[in-house]
């Protein structure tokens, strides 16, 4: 009889859990005291308090801030490159911009209908990350046959002044990870590149 009352008492808990947040609509971002490291892993205890998102094919979301920074990191296997696009309306432009991290690292915003360099090659304005690290040649004679390490996962620090108000407007795209043989994994599940109302609400918790 206990044991029925506390599944119960579990399950009503669970339930109000997922109600608030269908009902809400947005995902907190949990609050965080440890800057996240860009060390290429989701896994040491400074990511302990993130918010985790689980997607398709073992792969994870994790998102954390201080007063200052959004962290952010994605994972995957252990056979995985996990190329990561993360998309950010800028609320007061209405113009969206897109962070690239495979082999190189970018950002890009979306204006007259077609996605545009932010800036110059590497330079970084207000945001650092950790890219799919090169890690060798299979022909090292004849300079050929670039090989890029699997298995690491993909980083990012975005200083908080660089979009406004403690909502950003959101969606992740990872690719390189391999499930189901095709495709990339999007958060939210149908959102597009180019739509921003299809993209995932995040709220800065305090």
């Amino acid at each position: 009889m206990k044991i029925s009352i506390l599944l119960t008492l579990i399950g009503a808990f669970a339930l109000n859990i997922v109600i608030a947040q269908e009902t809400n609509g947005t995902i907190a971002i949990n609050p965080t005291n440890k800057a996240g490291l860009l060390d290429g892993s989701c896994g040491n205890d400074e990511w302990d308090a993130a918010t985790k998102i689980e997607l398709p094919g073992q792969a994870a979301i994790y998102v954390m801030h201080d007063e200052d920074y959004f962290y952010f990191c994605a994972s995957g296997k252990a056979e995985d490159y996990t190329v990561l696009d993360l998309y950010i309306e800028n609320t007061e432009t209405g113009q969206p911009h897109k962070f690239h991290l495979s082999a190189q690292m970018g950002e890009s915003i979306f204006k007259d209908n077609e996605w545009k360099p932010a800036s110059g090659k590497w330079k970084l304005n207000d945001y650092a990350g950790f890219w799919v690290p090169y890690s060798g040649l299979e022909d090292v004679e004849n300079r050929k046959g670039p090989i890029f390490e699997r298995g690491t996962h993909r980083q990012m620090h975005i200083s908080r002044k660089k979009f406004p108000g403690n909502t950003w407007n959101m969606m992740i795209g990872l690719s390189a990870v391999s499930h189901e043989g095709e495709g990339a994994l999007l958060y939210p599940e149908n959102a597009t590149g180019n739509d921003k109302s299809t993209w995932g609400k995040f709220s800065f918790s305090k």
